[in-house]
């Protein structure tokens, strides 16, 4: 299994945006718990909630393309409320045709794995 992690932080979120972005998080779990290959999908505000970060793990890098493509609307909207999504991804292999196109098309910073426990 090629599992990939993810970190997903919308790093300004401004008071008059806070209910708005928190419900459109909402409106996207339930998309989120039907799709199989998303294993984890924490989130969590910073103390005054001006800050958001997203921890994800996937069951491979595909299912980081299906997730986007299945919410790019509110995930739009996130960005725009949340100041942007500053991206990072984690995939314990650096092969695959769904981590080449998140390579040539994403403004997102991926990391090599070296070593650990699995």
């Amino acid at each position: 299994m090629n599992k990939m992690s993810a970190v997903a932080i919308f790093p300004s979120i401004a008071p008059e945006n806070l209910d708005a972005f928190k419900t459109l998080l909402t409106q996207m779990l339930p998309v989120i718990q039907e799709q199989e290959s998303i294993l984890r999908y924490d989130v969590f505000f910073n103390d005054n909630q001006t800050r958001c970060v997203v921890l994800e793990e996937f069951s491979d890098p595909s299912g980081t393309i299906e997730h986007v493509n299945k919410n790019k609307e509110i995930l739009d909207k996130l960005t725009a409320l949340g100041g942007a999504i500053d991206g990072s991804v984690f995939p314990t292999s650096q092969d695959g045709e769904a981590l080449a196109e998140i390579r040539a098309g994403w403004d997102t910073k991926i990391h090599t794995y070296f070593a650990g426990k699995r």
